[in-house]
């Protein structure tokens, strides 16, 4: 059954403090830029400066001001369960292991130009209510975007079939995924890769119903309900089979 859950309110400084020994943060309020450049060492093998962060990035049911992972390497997973984040710099981030967003909602404009990933990358049951930009996106291993919806508009399609490598299908596979009439290509058959058309009605329409919960309004502080993630997931693995989902609430709020 689920409940309320209420977050404390922790700095950058102080999450930065738990991630940097490999800890997962749950239930907390952000209230600045989440930078992890702190995190990043140099470690050097064969003469050669593997720099990067080499703890797993854990975060599940917060709320975020902010998300820098900009141009660093991620050399454990990078995991974001049911998080409502209001900024999020994935420019040039490299995930060597995997990563995994589920049952997000990413508030502003999301920056993954020139993300990069050689593991597995998961997308699910996520809202992209700003721009989503995913120019020069590479995809070296397997990536899945379940459920996804891209109301604030994306050029993630456009990117994935442009030029001479054409990745949807092959590197990048869509189910169920929702995209608005003018972020769909001409050249691309609507139906092909899970790729639905996003009507009004679609329209931040999760968001709405967690609000409307509530009787809160977007841009309020959120809390979530939530019941037990990924029951048998743990850091640094992906079970597609596990997946439930959270809602963003207004703290000390009752579902109806």
């Amino acid at each position: 059954m689920s409940s309320v859950v209420t977050l404390r309110v922790s700095s950058s400084a102080q999450v930065l403090q738990h991630l940097s020994i490999g800890e997962p943060i749950q239930d907390t309020r952000v209230t600045d830029l989440l930078d992890l450049d702190p995190l990043v060492v140099s470690r050097w093998l064969c003469g050669e400066d593997m720099r990067g962060v080499y703890q797993p990035i854990v975060v599940r049911r917060c709320a975020l001001d902010g998300i820098d992972l900009e141009g660093r390497t991620f050399y454990e997973i990078v995991e974001l369960v049911g998080c409502h984040i209001a900024a999020a710099h994935f420019r040039n981030a490299y995930f060597y292991s995997s990563l995994l967003v589920e049952d997000c909602v990413f508030d502003g404009d999301f920056d993954g130009r020139g993300m990069q990933s050689d593991g597995r990358v998961v997308f699910h049951n996520t809202i992209f209510t700003g721009w989503a930009d995913f120019s020069a996106l590479s995809m070296r291993g397997r990536a899945d975007l379940v459920d996804v919806s891209f109301p604030g508009g994306t050029n993630l399609l456009r990117t994935l079939v442009s030029g001479s490598r054409d990745q949807l299908g092959h590197e990048v596979n869509l189910s169920g995924c929702r995209f608005r009439a003018a972020d769909i290509p001409d050249e691309l058959e609507a139906a092909r890769g899970g790729i639905l058309p996003l009507v009004d009605r679609d329209s931040g329409g999760m968001e709405r119903q967690w609000r409307k919960l509530v009787r809160g309004k977007k841009g309020d502080p959120v809390g979530i309900v939530s019941r037990l993630l990924f029951s048998s997931h743990q850091p640094g693995t992906v079970d597609n089979d596990d997946v439930c989902t959270a809602l963003v609430l207004s703290p000390g709020c009752n579902v109806e």
